[in-house]
């Protein structure tokens, strides 16, 4: 009978899996398992490898997702039948210790995720000795976890333990040592070792450069590293230079319009900036500012921060008069941001029946947005050349609702009448918008 429920069990989790990769293909509705109801086979016998890729895939669909905690279920058992079958030591649950320790770090549960790792590296030293290359992996994620707690001395010292057995068993000069000399470049120089953090992206730089010539991509981590070296070592004209070498690469790999160009632009025009070379910041900037938004819209916040760069050189430059509309588009941009954030809390306290605090919300937000004076007019007209912001109509729609509720119906009436010029509806017809959920606005 155990058998048999067995059995049934591991068939619904293949559909289930089945289903979860035709989601991700785009061919039918994701359904995938339900993890609370997964229980491992231990003592029911050998364990199926076929089975266990099939939870793997599901898994893997579930962190796709961002469902970490019904990933981490599954992994948890898929680690549970490893052991079992193959026991505590074996080399093959390190995979499974990696997938535990990476969900667990997605998840934030640093010290989970450290204690996973820890194990993978103690199971690798065991098996196959201290130095030898198995051992680098849990290393470098031991301290990956490490820097973002920001213990740099200990994520340093597994960094430095991976450098040695990359060269022991390499060579100094080996490919292999090139990322582990980045790495430890970054967490000198987040100690303020500006000095040594150069040496080791000097010795990177001309690994990468050997291996896959001067403008590989692979040379971006060591060349951003080592032009923010060379800025706190007041060496300007070597920093330049790097960055300059980094935007030309990420050009040539990417293309001159791509956020990765985006970004050492940035980085570049705050050199400049820095360095009051106000024209070339200015340029800089520009382009970044064109790239984002093109790429993510106006009103996205990387946009409005490269704005504000823009605005601040134009105002370095003393042209107030460029300087002056960027200003007003910011502003613009965050009283929309403000308002929206607003009518969210108002439509949460509208629904707790709290309807007094939600409507002086829908006040500010009516002041804010209503800068000519549409909603107090006694005849308002809608410019066509400088119309009022779409997001006025939605509010004056939600506000209107809760008048209703709260039997203002002579206040909403006129809300109502003001939102049906903004939304273009003939006058006698209601208009259709529902009033937004929180954290939601009317579409």
């Amino acid at each position: 009978m155990r058998n048999l429920v067995f059995i049934l069990l591991i068939s619904s989790l293949t559909l289930s899996a089945q289903r979860a990769r035709s989601a991700v293909d785009g061919t039918t509705p994701a359904s995938l398992p339900n993890t609370t109801d997964v229980t491992p086979s231990r003592g029911v016998g050998p364990f199926d490898a076929r089975q266990a890729q099939e939870w793997r895939d599901a898994a893997e669909v579930l962190c796709a997702q961002s469902r970490y905690t019904e990933a981490e279920r599954l992994y948890s058992k898929l680690l549970e039948e490893r052991e079992h079958s193959l026991g505590l030591n074996s080399p093959d649950l390190v995979a499974d210790l990696n997938d535990l320790g990476r969900v667990n770090f997605a998840q934030m549960k640093y010290q989970a995720s450290i204690t996973y790792y820890e194990r993978a590296l103690q199971i690798m030293e065991t098996a196959k000795g201290k130095q030898d290359m198995g051992v680098v992996g849990p290393l470098d994620k031991l301290a990956h976890v490490y820097q973002m707690l920001e213990n740099y001395p200990h994520a340093e010292q597994y960094v430095r333990r991976a450098l040695t057995v990359v060269e022991r068993a390499k060579s100094p000069d080996a490919m292999e040592a090139a990322p582990e000399l980045v790495a430890l470049g970054d967490l000198l120089s987040l100690q303020k070792q500006f000095p040594e953090a150069q040496q080791r992206y000097d010795r990177a730089v001309k690994i990468f450069e050997k291996s896959g010539g001067i403008a590989t991509p692979d040379l971006l981590p060591a060349l951003d590293g080592i032009a923010s070296v060379y800025v706190e070592l007041h060496r300007p004209t070597e920093a330049e230079a790097a960055w300059r070498r980094a935007l030309s690469i990420r050009e040539s790999a990417f293309g001159p319009s791509t956020l990765e160009a985006a970004e050492t632009l940035d980085r570049l025009g705050r050199f400049y900036l820095e360095q009051k070379k106000y024209p070339e910041a200015a340029y800089c900037y520009e382009r970044a500012l064109f790239i984002r938004a093109k790429a993510h819209g106006d009103e996205a916040p990387d946009t409005q921060a490269t704005l504000t760069q823009v605005a601040a050189v134009y105002g370095a430059q003393g042209r107030q008069a460029d300087a002056e509309p960027l200003f007003r588009s910011m502003l613009s941009a965050r009283e929309i941001e403000l308002a929206t954030s607003v009518n969210s809390l108002a439509a949460l306290l509208a629904s707790r029946d709290r309807g007094a605090e939600a409507e002086s919300l829908y006040k500010l937000s009516i002041s804010v947005l209503d800068k000519h004076g549409f909603v107090a007019a006694r005849k308002p007209v809608v410019d066509r050349n400088d119309p009022p912001s779409p997001l006025l109509a939605e509010t004056l729609d939600q506000y209107a609702a809760l008048l209703k509720k709260m039997r203002k119906r002579a206040d909403a009436a006129k809300m109502e009448a003001r939102a049906r010029m903004l939304h273009g509806i003939p006058e006698g017809k209601p208009t259709t918008a529902k009033a937004a959920l929180p954290g939601k606005r009317v579409q």
